[in-house]
């Protein structure tokens, strides 16, 4: 799944992990030092978008982004801290995302680094393209309302 924020110098786009999903919220995991961290927290809007290459359709999700850290969602970061393989759970270890390459990070322990936090996405809007269809179909759903149908 892909992730766009809008930093200083625009939107950003990056490919992330969706860990779970809770009503109309997508959750992922994140260093907290990262540029994303850093553009969401200035401004938390946000959109995410899958494709499903199966079903040949795309899924995009706008809404807001906060943020679940260790010290006040405790029980969330450790049960998503616990799905992560090793090599995933060291690079919250290692430097901080985009800095110079100096090996391998060390091994971390069995609880959250400080950098570890989950990104939750709160989704308001949904827009489905499904593509394996003649006619493509697209459809909007905002909130609670019934879904209205667009030109693909």
């Amino acid at each position: 799944m892909q992730l766009a924020s809008i930093g200083e110098q625009g939107p950003r786009l990056r490919t992330l992990t969706l860990r779970e999903h809770h009503g109309d919220t997508l959750w992922f995991t994140t260093d907290t030092r990262s540029v994303k961290a850093s553009h969401l927290a200035d401004d938390p809007r946000a959109e995410a978008c899958w494709y499903d290459l199966t079903s040949r359709v795309q899924w995009r999700f706008a809404g807001r982004v906060d943020f679940l850290t260790r010290e006040r969602h405790a029980e969330h970061c450790q049960r998503l801290w616990d799905r992560l393989d090793e090599q995933a759970r060291a690079r919250f270890n290692g430097p901080p995302p985009g800095s110079p390459w100096h090996g391998e990070p060390t091994p971390a322990g069995a609880t959250p680094t400080a950098h570890f936090a989950l990104l939750r996405l709160t989704v308001h809007n949904v827009d489905v393209l499904e593509l394996a269809c003649t006619p493509h179909r697209h459809w909007f759903y905002r909130g609670e309302q019934a879904p209205r149908r667009l030109v693909p």
